[in-house]
């Protein structure tokens, strides 16, 4: 990937194309799926949950495991970051 991709503040997917940004809009900094229909932020369990539920397909893994993956991940994303999640 490249050093100038931008990439969600809430869960990290590379945002490469308008589409993949929340509203169609480049200038947002969370993706698609992070938000509501408005462009706001989902709530942390939510978007864990979704992200635990992708692991969990796509890796094989656990839903244990796969909630513990994505808090992980999630906790060190700018959107989450310090705030104890």
């Amino acid at each position: 990937m490249s050093e100038k991709c931008k990439s969600c503040a809430s869960c990290g997917m590379p945002l490469e194309n308008k589409e993949d940004f929340a509203l169609g809009d480049p200038s947002q900094i969370y993706c698609r799926y992070c938000t509501d229909p408005t462009g706001k932020l989902l709530p942390f369990q939510t978007i864990l949950a979704m992200n635990a539920k992708q692991f969990e397909e796509s890796q094989g893994i656990t839903e244990e495991a796969s909630i513990r993956m994505a808090r992980d991940i999630l906790r060190n994303q700018p959107a989450w970051k310090g705030l104890g999640v």
